[in-house]
């Protein structure tokens, strides 16, 4: 199985980005190829750094969003021929046998399209008390997220260039949700990779989803269900039930797995999803 391990670089992150290149040359399956995909660096700051040990593609010239920088990032894994791509943030690190486990996972698992694992934050809490071993309802990852573009790997051949393409529909601050929502609906189910994880790096500008928000949580969903219903029914049924909702009127659920956007739980009837 020809394998990648992708990121995206970017100079806001460059305090980090040793501990990112020591995580990933620390693995223990060594057969893989690190592709870093360049943002913002200009070819200057990019010559300053040490990457002799990866495959830069630079997407600077491109002049894409944050999210653009993604979509480009899985294009190019497709047309390299990769099977699976292994994808971190470059903010964070990783389980030394994150690479080895997942590809286990994947070999194994000729049904599932993606697959994810535990994230831990730096200080070494558990973000999610429960993941699901199998992901194949879009019901049980609809009402929050536990599958981020850190904790992920995609059987990327398995996209259709047109699909790739249409993600630029979801362009949003969770696109990482919108991805896997659309993959889960349109292409396969996810599975769950056990005894690995990715450690999460608190700070001011990656905090997102961390804080229980209510106010914050409805705006995400709102925009996420927009987003869907354009689509798929199921989402034009969660978008009118979030709608009926007074927001002063919310409260912290009692049921919080710590699942990001995990209060707001919404019930509508669809036996097929």
């Amino acid at each position: 199985m020809k394998t990648a391990f992708a990121t995206v670089i970017y100079k806001q992150a460059k305090p980090y980005l040793q501990d990112l290149l020591n995580s990933v040359d620390n693995q223990t399956d060594k057969d893989f190829d690190l592709l870093i995909f360049n943002d913002n660096y200009t070819p200057d700051e990019l010559a300053s750094l040490d990457l002799s040990n990866a495959k830069l593609i630079d997407l600077r010239p491109l002049g894409v969003s944050i999210v653009g920088t993604r979509i480009e990032m899985l294009k190019k894994c497709k047309s390299l021929g990769y099977d699976l791509v292994i994808i971190g943030d470059a903010d964070d690190t990783f389980a030394p046998n994150r690479v080895e486990q997942v590809k286990k996972t994947a070999e194994l698992d000729k049904d599932s399209v993606f697959f994810y694992n535990k994230l831990i934050t730096d200080s070494g809490n558990e973000m999610f008390k429960t993941l699901p071993k199998k992901l194949t309802k879009i019901s049980n990852l609809a009402q929050y997220n536990f599958v981020g573009m850190s904790t992920s790997a995609i059987k990327v051949q398995a996209l259709s260039d047109d699909f790739i393409e249409s993600l630029y529909e979801g362009e949003t601050a969770v696109w990482d949700w919108y991805l896997y929502s659309r993959i889960l609906l349109e292409i396969g189910p996810g599975a769950l990779v056990d005894d690995t994880s990715t450690i999460y790096r608190i700070y001011d500008n990656n905090e997102v989803g961390t804080k229980r928000d209510l106010n914050q949580e409805y705006n995400v969903k709102l925009i996420h269900y927009t987003n869907l219903a354009k689509r798929y029914d199921y989402f034009k049924g969660l978008l009118d039930e979030l709608k009926k909702l007074d927001v002063a009127k919310l409260h912290h659920s009692d049921k919080h797995q710590g699942y990001w956007w995990n209060d707001i739980q919404l019930e509508i009837d669809n036996d097929n999803n």
